[in-house]
């Protein structure tokens, strides 16, 4: 033995053994001590990614917290329950009681008139109150407005001591316009919060950060702090002087060990509760605290622990070395050289597997299978990141896109597979404007989260533009990791809509005056009524809830409505009548149109019916039949009537024709006699009487004629088809020209005006109109006619019009009557038949005739021969 001493003395095994340990002994204490150091400057900067991120959920939850009650304001508002001005002031108060219900820190939902008095409100005890100086009436009138934490000022006495705060109610407000169908303004409405939400909020935070020693404090712009503990309670101290608040305020997440009011140093973070969406922010920080002495209370302790434990790995490392060192070293160098080969892909050759049960051959069949297992594991890991499905997409700090799935380009179009950078998709996203600009900053304040360890970033969503134009709403999660992001998105639009449509369906079904009721199948009892239902039989839609379907209809009915549930186990649908009995008694008839939904196994789970009260339809349908009784015996006793009427019309028509015309020819005759045969035993005076009698007899001729006229057109059948007025307008002043070739007319006719009507009653009207024109405008040096497509009066139609005498409207109250006259004969010959006649015919097509005209500018007249829209 004392001759192999030299060898060992002399062994490489040894000379290894002793150096190795030799140097691990002397670098052990120092090397413990500087690892402690260590260790607490890593417990620190845990700590602070700890706070840094209950601080950031903190303030992201509150401003997602706030952006909500917005969302939920500005959907209140577009309702037509607050927006119908027709509404009472006690249906809206029960909407405004309804939402409270539905969010139990709304302390108070008000909405006022547009002077500032409150209409309705969740405290009826303040309706009526002048709100028109509080600042936040004056802010919702304008928009969308938010004020910060204040003090309770009209509802501080009336509303109860909120059950978190520790100081008596203060509240933060958000108001808005309301705008009535038309857009136009008609009050404010507004909501107060309690801080209730905020503390509720807080000890969430606090519970899952499973830290009993952090402390979590909200501070206001002006560093007060607003919600607090039992250490600081809210107003006992200002943090404005504080470092972190200050840079907090200024928009960064900030960290530091600072010296607070106690003389204590505690690890301190500071975030900024930004806007979301619709909120802007209020320049709130959240500050989270932990005592410097307790919070590396556990990296001194493991200080210690360290240094005992390098002393015991020491002597073990030197055990382990000079057992391995006395291993053939071949097979180890054959293993170091085959795992060099692995690149930096990580993908690896073949490793030798040396036969033999050795630690080394062991140890390099377990890498080769470790090597086989990590490349295995890459496969599945990009196979899950490419088909995941949620579109992920992971970019580096610079924003160059690294890795997208094949969800992320089915979600916003294929094109975005070529996108090589975040901005392109930025652009392609969201368009120009303040969206794209709100996208990138929320990228910028990602980026400024990468630290050592992946940080969870909160969700946000978003309105997406696809690449094909389409839109989806996503919500956009992310983590922020050492050498990039990587974000996830969830499509949210099917579930927004479904959403949208069952807030719909609920406020339709709450707020509809049908009658709706929801019956359970398997227990027939009543899962729902709406309130009108419930109101027309007496009861509250409460007190419908859970009471047997059978109630609802009179004992002698029951045998049918057994018969409709049979018939209902076989069919989807069904409509019946029956009758129902209110709580008072009163049995009265109904409709009832029901529908059966069922499960996905095909079993009816609720019977959906609406139900109409048959009581007033058959009352009137009653009255109507006695009514088209009344009517049929009035339409024969005034269809002899008017056959008598018309038998009168034609009579006198004949007698006119006959009777009257054979008189005034024998007049007109003797007349032209006398002053043939005894002109000069008359004198001039006798000649001058009988041309009057002369000019008389004409004029009544003329009038008969246009009774006739009038009469003719009034019985005329009409015939409609397309007919050319300015053909006719044409014809008729080129005739009127040829009798008068002495006068310069100026005539313009709007080519191809065309109406579908009867044709001659068409040449009638147009003659009469131009006739008009042309005699009425034959004292006018430069007279000029017109007809043409125009407006009079608010009246679009074909027009007729002259620069002539024209005459006053003031006088112009009968014009279109028979016999009516707005001129001298003397100065216009005519005998006030031809505007009547007008009137008649455009009144038959069922148009409508208007007139404008002044003393000695001219008359228009604007006309339609159809009935008007």
């Amino acid at each position: 033995m004392l001759g192999a001493f030299p060898k060992l003395r002399n062994s490489l095994r040894l000379k290894l053994v002793l150096l190795i340990g030799l140097l691990t002994m002397a670098t052990t204490a120092g090397f413990a001590i500087f690892t402690s150091q260590l260790v607490k400057t890593q417990f620190e900067k845990d700590q602070f990614k700890l706070q840094r991120l209950l601080a950031t959920r903190m303030a992201s939850k509150m401003g997602l917290d706030m952006a909500a009650r917005a969302r939920e304001l500005e959907f209140l508002a577009s309702t037509d329950g607050l927006r119908d001005p027709t509404r009472s002031d006690a249906e809206k108060q029960a909407i405004l009681m309804a939402k409270q219900a539905t969010y139990p820190f709304y302390a108070w939902i008000g909405l006022t008139d547009t002077s500032g008095r409150i209409l309705a409100s969740t405290e009826p005890r303040i309706n009526g109150a002048d709100v028109s100086q509080r600042t936040w009436f004056q802010g919702g009138r304008q928009g969308l407005h938010f004020e910060d934490i204040h003090d309770a000022v009209l509802l501080g006495t009336l509303l109860p001591r909120p059950a978190l705060d520790e100081l008596p109610l203060r509240l933060m407000d958000i108001a808005l316009p309301l705008h009535d169908g038309q857009g136009r303004f008609i009050g404010v409405l507004a909501a107060h919060l309690s801080l209730d939400w905020t503390y509720e909020l807080q000890a969430s935070m606090l519970t899952q950060a499973e830290e009993p020693a952090l402390e979590l404090l909200l501070v206001n712009s002006s560093g007060d702090i607003v919600v607090g503990n039992t250490n600081l309670p809210a107003h006992s101290t200002n943090l404005s002087t504080l470092g972190v608040v200050n840079q907090a305020q200024s928009g960064r997440v900030a960290t530091a060990v600072a010296t607070w009011s106690d003389g204590r140093r505690y690890l301190s973070t500071a975030a900024p509760a930004l806007g979301f969406g619709a909120f802007p922010g209020l320049g709130w920080t959240v500050v989270v605290r932990m005592d410097k002495s307790i919070a590396l209370a556990d990296a001194r302790r493991l200080g210690v622990a360290i240094l005992f434990t390098g002393l015991l790995f020491t002597l073990v490392l030197s055990w382990i070395i000079w057992w391995a060192i006395g291993r053939q070293l071949k097979p180890m160098e054959r293993l170091s050289q085959a795992a060099s080969g692995i690149d930096a892909h990580g993908r690896a050759p073949p490793l030798p597997e040396p036969e033999g049960k050795d630690e080394v051959a062991v140890f390099t069949r377990s890498l080769a299978s470790l090597v086989n297992a990590l490349n295995d594991s890459r496969v599945r890991f990009q196979g899950l990141f490419e088909y995941a499905p949620v579109a992920m997409v992971f970019a580096d700090r610079s924003g160059v896109v690294h890795n997208l799935n094949a969800r992320f380009a089915q979600l916003f179009g294929d094109d975005c597979a070529s996108f090589t950078h975040i901005e392109q998709w930025l652009e392609s996203a969201f368009p120009e404007g303040e969206a794209r600009d709100k996208a990138r900053r929320r990228w910028v304040r990602v980026l400024e989260m990468i630290s050592d360890h992946p940080v969870e970033v909160p969700g946000a969503e978003y309105e997406v533009r696809r690449t094909d134009g389409g839109v989806r709403i996503v919500t956009a999660s992310a983590i922020a990791m050492p050498d990039g992001v990587l974000v996830a998105f969830h499509d949210q639009t099917d579930r927004r809509q479904a959403e949208t449509g069952l807030r719909l369906w609920a406020e339709a079904f709450e707020q509809s005056e049908v009658s709706l009721l929801i019956v359970d199948a398997p227990t027939n009892t009543i899962a729902a009524a709406n309130p009108a239902f419930a109101r027309h039989r007496g009861y509250s839609s409460d007190e419908l809830k859970g009471m047997p379907f059978m109630c609802l209809f009179p004992a002698h009915r029951s045998a049918d409505l057994k018969a409709i549930l049979k018939l209902l186990e076989t069919q989807s649908h069904l409509i019946y009548e029956s009758e129902h009995i209110a709580r008072d008694g009163r049995i009265f008839p109904v409709l009832v149109d029901v529908t059966v939904l069922h499960d996905a196994q095909g079993r009816a789970i609720r019977r959906v019916a609406y139900v109409q009260d048959l009581t007033e339809q058959r009352r009137a349908a009653q009255e109507i039949l006695r009514l088209n009784s009344e009517l049929e015996q009035r339409v024969v006793e005034r269809t002899a009537e008017l056959s008598a009427a018309n038998r009168e019309l034609d009579s006198f028509a004949f007698s006119v024709s006959h009777d009257l015309r054979a008189p005034l020819r024998n007049i007109s005759g003797l007349v032209q006699l006398l002053k043939g045969e005894f002109a000069e035993a008359l004198g001039e005076e006798g000649c001058s009487h009988l041309q009057r009698i002369d000019a008389g007899t004409r004029r009544m001729g003329e009038l008969i004629e246009g009774l006739l006229a009038l009469s003719r057109h009034t019985k005329k059948p009409m015939e409609r088809e397309q007919v050319n007025l300015s053909t006719i307008a044409c014809r008729r002043l080129a005739e009127l020209a040829e009798s008068e070739p002495g006068r310069e007319v100026s005539v313009h006719v709007e080519p191809d005006l065309v109406d579908e009507c009867d044709p001659s009653l068409a040449e009638a009207l147009m003659v009469n109109l131009l006739d008009n024109a042309w005699k009425y405008s034959g004292k006018t040096a430069r007279a000029e006619i017109r007809f043409f497509r125009g407006e009079v009066d608010g009246l679009q139609g074909f027009c007729v019009s002259d620069n002539g005498a024209g005459f006053d409207m003031a006088k112009a109250t009968h014009l279109f009557e028979p016999f009516q006259r707005l001129h001298q004969a003397s100065d216009f010959a005519g005998t006030g038949v031809g505007l009547a006649t007008v009137h008649r015919i455009v009144a038959r097509h069922g148009g409508r005739i208007v007139a404008k005209a002044a003393p000695g500018q001219g008359a228009t007249f604007c006309f339609t021969l159809r009935a008007e829209a």
